[in-house]
């Protein structure tokens, strides 16, 4: 997932159509890239979404991986059509998240996910996952994504878990010194940065959530 011009697409020269990073548009100024991690030996790659990371072997320690965010030439010397990138980059997903726990805030309905390898903002793309959550929660369901590695969510249902999204927002957005009740867990390179907005599903699509005035 990702919200800013990659820095391969940023040059004084445009790519030939082939090379070009595929971007799939998400919800607001978000959309999906997709990888594949290079690998000294031949072995078959799987696709992941999100921070535009991709994964050969799923299991695989993170340290020292390098990616290649895939072109439609990929997707030809593969036979995989690009339509097909995010369903596998899903599957994918599912099968590197076995520690994937859930935390829910003891004062608020709210609740944040980690998955690990920076992947968290990944789980917006499977549905399967998300329709569990909304089922524990009231109302549509509300997601903050601020970065690559932050996932939260809560419901319509609960404003005061609207809330703690938004305050999270500004904790990993925030400059500077963190506020004194600041989480570290909300700790992340500006790098890894995504949007401002919380995301709210409604009839299995994402839109952005309207800021109260």
């Amino acid at each position: 997932m990702k919200a800013r011009v990659p820095a391969e697409v940023q040059l004084e020269f445009p790519l030939p159509p082939d090379e070009e990073p595929i971007r799939d548009p998400f919800a607001g100024d978000l959309y999906v890239t997709y990888a594949l991690e290079l690998v000294p030996e031949p072995v078959g790659a799987g696709l992941l979404p999100g921070s535009g990371v991709a994964a050969a072997r799923p299991g695989v320690p993170g340290a020292g991986r390098r990616y290649e965010h895939i072109a439609r030439r990929h997707c030809a010397g593969l036979g995989v059509a690009p339509a097909e990138l995010r369903r596998l980059a899903v599957a994918n997903l599912r099968n590197r998240r076995p520690d994937l726990t859930l935390s829910w805030y003891p004062d608020v309905r709210a609740v944040t996910v980690s998955l690990g390898e920076g992947l968290e903002s990944g789980l917006l793309l499977d549905d399967g996952f998300l329709d569990k959550l909304a089922q524990d929660v009231e109302g549509d369901l509300v997601v903050a994504a601020p970065a690559r590695d932050v996932f939260a969510a809560t419901g319509t249902g609960h404003p005061d878990g609207v809330e703690k999204l938004r305050w999270a927002v500004d904790q990993v957005w925030s400059e500077g010194e963190a506020a004194e009740d600041a989480d570290p867990a909300w700790d992340v390179p500006a790098g890894a940065l995504l949007t401002r907005d919380l995301l709210v599903r409604r009839a299995g699509a994402w839109e952005t959530l309207a800021t109260a005035t």
